[in-house]
């Protein structure tokens, strides 16, 4: 018997918020474990980058694997990796080790966020997949929010260790919390297949497939140069560190908030629209930032770049969950997520040469102007583009 849906993504919608609450903890405090090990700041960007790198090459064959052998059994796998990948955190005690340990840990984030992800949008009713979509990714991004936050908080009263230590009692809390609450895949809902799953070759060969991850790409590359930088120039302007954290959360909170207005609108639309019209939101404001020299001013464009992309998310969401029910829900949803891991790849290696060769606007001007091409580039592969007529449009 089949256990309501709605239950289903209130059960995922917990597990996934407090796994990035966990992911987040360690956000703004490995840098600083980085940097006591004395390595320069190349290297410092490596081990950071490393977490994307394990997630770009793995994550077309999580997705089919899971399409295959079913999705409760992935998240659980993931989560208590995470836990491990926690206590390893504290044994990493070279840089090298430290490098293989965000290996291990963007592998384990595969086998959770997409994967539910996935069963979200398999469990989804007629005409709600951009609802449950923007649902789990509200919840995702509001536990990204709280979590640099509360790993800061931890390290400063209990110290680093604990903040990994947290990590670990995070990661299985919710393994025993989906153990009892996300029902077997027979139960739920979720869509499993032997054969049928498209290869990474025929996902990139379908226009629209190929535009979606194209879309996940330019806006990770454009998007991440603002993430590298904005702390930057904003000391060069002499703002505090408290104002620039106001500007951070109103972008994050703000993205995490558009979610479930913008995925009911995405049911009652064409999709593309809401994609479209947030790339370019993004590429305005991230393209006004080195123009902007106060507070204020920063925190109506962080508002802006918080609102548009918060319209691409959900909107791209509802596209994929409409290609996955042929293509294979995890095998499409772990394509995009490579490329948006790519995108966070190749966005600070970008911006740091452009850094030392131009100067610090011309990182804004040239993340602005790969959000811009993309939204160009992926406007003209889905201008045919229509939803399924069996979705009520």
């Amino acid at each position: 018997m089949q256990t309501n849906s709605a239950a289903v993504l209130f059960s995922l919608s917990v597990s996934i918020g407090v796994t990035m609450v966990g992911l987040g903890i360690v956000w703004p405090i490995l840098p600083i474990l980085a940097a006591q090990m004395g390595v320069g700041g190349f290297v410092v960007g490596t081990i950071i980058a490393s977490f994307n790198v394990s997630r770009t090459a793995c994550a077309p064959f999580v997705g089919r694997f899971s399409d295959r052998m079913g999705r409760k059994s992935f998240i659980l796998i993931g989560l208590v990796l995470y836990a491990a990948v926690s206590c390893a955190y504290l044994a990493a005690h070279s840089a090298e080790a430290l490098i293989a340990v965000r290996l291990a840990h963007g592998f384990t984030s595969l086998l959770v966020v997409p994967i539910a992800m996935a069963l979200a949008a398999d469990i989804a009713p007629q005409g709600q997949l951009g609802n449950y979509m923007g649902t789990l990714n509200m919840a995702a991004m509001i536990g990204l929010g709280v979590g640099p936050t509360l790993g800061g908080v931890i390290q400063e009263h209990f110290g680093m260790p604990a903040a990994f230590y947290a990590l670990c009692i995070v990661s299985l809390g919710t393994a025993a919390f989906v153990i009892f609450f996300v029902p077997p895949d027979r139960e739920s809902g979720a869509v499993t297949r032997r054969t049928g799953t498209a290869t990474f070759r025929q996902i990139l060969a379908d226009r629209t497939a190929f535009a979606i991850v194209l879309m996940r790409f330019f806006s990770a590359s454009g998007q991440g140069a603002v993430y590298t930088f904005l702390p930057i120039y904003a000391h060069q302007i002499g703002m505090s560190g408290s104002r620039f954290g106001i500007l951070l959360s109103a972008n994050v909170f703000l993205i995490a908030l558009m979610q479930r207005p913008v995925g009911r609108l995405a049911d009652r639309t064409n999709p593309k629209r809401v994609v479209i019209l947030g790339m370019f939101g993004v590429a305005v404001a991230v393209f006004c930032m080195p123009f902007s020299t106060d507070f204020w001013r920063l925190l109506v464009l962080n508002i802006l770049m918080g609102t548009s992309t918060g319209f691409i998310l959900p909107g791209s969401l509802v596209i994929t969950g409409y290609l996955g029910r042929t293509m294979g829900m995890a095998s499409l949803m772990s394509v995009t997520d490579a490329a948006y891991s790519f995108g966070m790849i190749v966005s600070p290696i970008l911006s740091g040469v452009i850094f030392d060769a131009l100067g610090i606007s011309w990182v804004f001007t040239a993340g602005a102007s790969l959000i811009a091409v993309g939204g160009v580039i992926v406007a003209v592969l889905l201008r045919n583009y229509s939803p399924p007529l069996d979705e009520g449009r």
